[in-house]
């Protein structure tokens, strides 16, 4: 599972005197004690009236919600530590989207359930226990022993033939479905949370039961869809703490699922949705990348087991793609991007690209992406709130805590379940019910609430929002355009003369396909333009989804192109990607060098990194380029280097290359001037080059100052 952490300690917390406010728009509250420190549903003005016993009406400005564990005595509850106050706004607007909320007919006899792959849940906490789903095959409406549990789910009769025994509230992939003799293994029905309590404080993230405050109980806390009674948990629980998934590090114990079990509880989920249970979407906390960021280092310790990057997984996410069943994916709690360009930190199932996967990175009360949080412009869709979180914990002890029925902990896992609650809140909501599960991920993404922390680190840019004015929000989404391009996955990148490139603008309008008939696509410096569609031919896939899909060939003629896609919604300008259109070999790339060749990055204009200089010439010292061409031709050579007034002005360049005509090999020396020039790409000349590797070196020989080694430069010619 993507891991959480516990606050059990007091905190020292930054304090400053920014409040919260709202618009006008009226918003529904509820008697849950611990209503108040739910800054991720929405922010709240500190008054005396709603912080809590240990704080002043005075601090009450300067308080934040609770940074830890409340301690609650009776009807009161005090915290050690306090976040910062958020900067506005910066919730999901539940309570807006609670007034806005329209519910559906018919739910009452088909419960809009939530299928939570995790450790399990306490179904018998009481802010859960109503909100857990009852399994329909397994109930039999009746309680003739009085023991406050179903008679279905206790008969040790398997009502619905799914091969779980007694499965009311899901399963438990933990143990085995047979026994040694063959008959059904009463564990397998019982998803009831174990050691690690992750299921259950993501359950009270999606669905905690609000308003339940009595003279018997607190009240807690309440769920984003915690006031609707017909949206239901299920769990199938496929994780617990584990001490080999680091096999290099000893000792290092986390919460995490192996490859099989989440497997068999997509499977089970898949198989509840085709029986007709009515699953709205599937919350996947948990994931796993071949790579983790373990103190600040790139560890490849993962064992093989939780690996999900599995042909068996790809065509699992294929098939809940194909069945229509949302998938919310955390990013992971690595602190890197994730986007497939860097494919060792890719974090599965967030990674598949299927339409129905809809994956969320975590941000703090400012606004910004929470620290610990992965992130992927390429391949992130969205941000939800993930530090501080207040949520349920099991009733009874779970690690590292004695006993808690609530804790404060950090996590895109805590983003994931916010995502799951709005997307049942949406299938449970009249006007949303029928939407598709691409339609849910456009709608989420175009109708979320900017923020410049998000633009360049996911999809959409924005904090997922349930409701908001000005047309924002999922249940309110009007005429909110997203444009963004979405393939190559790179805005600068290196193709050569006749390769192809697919290009990929997404485009919609809250829910729906944006409609234009095509997007077109300039390029400069040729001036020429082309369209790309959406219209189900050639080089797209599916007419009708927003996607517009074109190709172009990368011309002879400049060795930079620049493709503008039109305007990118999210960065609010024009969309560019830049197309450098030759081979280059950077000093730190393929490269080798005899003497001594410095490293510096005193002097401006230099390409990548940094660069490289030889100074005496006695003996001469020479730097080695090695660039690779995949096909026979000429290539037009060029060099740069910052420049300085000590610096050579005959630098020696020595280009190996082959006569077009035998294939010998041919050296031409050109000299350069490497007081000029700062920064410019300059012309070495025309050559033929076989396909193959190559050699450019660069001497000090009888130079008359410092010889700098920076990058080089091929371009194809016709």
């Amino acid at each position: 599972m993507s891991s959480i952490t516990f606050k059990v300690m007091a905190t020292t917390c930054a304090i400053s005197a920014i409040t919260f406010s709202h618009s006008s728009i009226a918003v529904q509250q509820t008697n849950d004690l611990l209503s108040h420190e739910l800054w991720g549903l929405e922010n709240i003005i500190r008054t005396a009236e709603t912080v809590p016993a240990n704080v002043s009406s005075e601090q009450a400005a300067a308080t934040g919600t609770c940074a830890e564990r409340p301690d609650i005595s009776g009807g009161n509850y005090v915290c050690n530590s306090y976040t910062a106050p958020g900067i506005q706004d910066m919730d999901i607007n539940a309570a807006e989207g609670w007034n806005a909320f329209v519910p559906a007919s018919g739910l009452s006899q088909n419960k809009v359930v939530i299928a939570l792959i995790d450790t399990g849940i306490d179904y018998n906490h009481p802010d859960l226990a109503n909100k857990v789903w009852m399994n329909p095959g397994e109930a039999t409406g009746t309680d003739n022993n009085l023991n406050g549990i179903d008679d279905g789910c206790e008969d040790n009769i398997d009502g619905d033939g799914n091969g779980y025994l007694n499965d009311c509230h899901g399963i438990s992939v933990l143990v085995p479905r047979l026994n040694a003799d063959g008959s059904l293994n009463a564990a397998a029905g019982d998803p009831i949370d174990n050691e690690a309590g992750h299921g259950t404080n993501m359950a009270g993230v999606m669905a905690a039961e609000g308003n339940n405050a009595s003279a018997d109980y607190h009240g807690g806390i309440v769920g984003v869809a915690g006031l609707e009674d017909n949206i239901q948990v299920a769990t199938c629980q496929s994780a617990k703490i584990e001490d080999d998934v680091l096999p290099l590090v000893p000792g290092v114990s986390v919460p995490a699922a192996k490859e099989t079990a989440i497997r068999e509880c997509l499977w089970y989920f898949y198989n509840l949705k085709q029986a007709g249970v009515n699953i709205a979407v599937i919350n996947a906390s948990g994931g796993m990348s071949k790579f983790i960021n373990l103190y600040g280092l790139l560890f490849p310790t993962v064992g093989e087991d939780y690996l999900l990057d599995t042909p068996e997984m790809y065509l699992l996410a294929d098939l809940l793609e194909a069945a229509d069943i949302p998938v919310v994916a955390a990013a992971g709690n690595n602190s890197w991007s994730i986007d497939q360009a860097t494919h060792q930190r890719a974090y599965y199932p967030a990674s598949f690209e299927n339409s129905n996967i809809i994956s969320v990175a975590a941000s703090n009360n400012q606004g910004e992406l929470w620290s610990g949080s992965s992130y992927g412009r390429w391949s992130v869709d969205l941000l939800a709130p993930g530090e501080d979180i207040l949520s349920t914990a099991p009733t009874y002890p779970i690690f590292p805590l004695e006993a808690a029925d609530f804790v404060v902990t950090h996590g895109s896992s805590q983003a994931t379940a916010y995502v799951s609650g709005i997307i049942a809140m949406l299938k449970a909501n009249a006007s949303t019910q029928h939407l598709d599960a691409f339609s849910i991920k456009r709608l989420l993404m175009s109708s979320g609430k900017k923020l410049s922390a998000g633009s360049t680190k996911t999809v959409s840019g924005a904090l997922v929002r349930l409701a908001d004015s000005n047309g924002v929000g999922a249940l309110t989404c009007t005429n909110q355009q997203f444009t963004r391009r979405q393939s190559p996955q790179a805005d600068k990148m290196i193709a050569l003369p006749t390769e192809t490139l697919q290009i990929q603008v997404q485009s919609f309008n809250c829910a729906a396909p944006s409609g234009a008939d095509h997007i077109t696509v300039s390029v400069s410096p040729t001036g020429e333009t082309f369209n790309i569609y959406d219209d189900g031919l050639g080089d797209d896939e599916v007419a009708g989804d927003g996607i517009y899909s074109g190709s172009w060939i990368v011309p002879y003629g400049a060795f930079e192109y620049t493709l503008s896609t039109g305007y990118d919604s999210v960065k609010e300008a024009a969309d560019e990607l830049i197309v450098t259109a030759a081979i280059i070999v950077d000093n730190t790339d393929e490269t080798d060098w005899t003497g001594k060749w410095w490293p510096s990055t005193y002097r401006a204009g230099y390409y990548g990194t940094n660069y490289r200089y030889a100074t005496e010439n006695d003996p001469e010292k020479v730097f080695v380029w090695s660039p690779t061409t995949n096909e026979a031709g000429f290539y037009r050579v060029y060099a740069r280097w910052p420049d300085g007034p000590n610096f050579a002005t005959n630098a020696l360049f020595r280009i190996h290359h082959q006569n077009p005509l035998d294939g010998s090999v041919l050296i031409t020396e050109q000299t350069a001037d490497q007081t000029q020039n700062e920064g410019q790409w300059m012309d070495m000349g025309r050559y033929w080059f076989e396909s193959g590797t190559h050699t450019i070196e660069l001497s000090n020989l009888n130079a008359n100052g410092t010889v700098v080694a920076d990058a080089v430069l091929m371009v194809p010619e016709p």
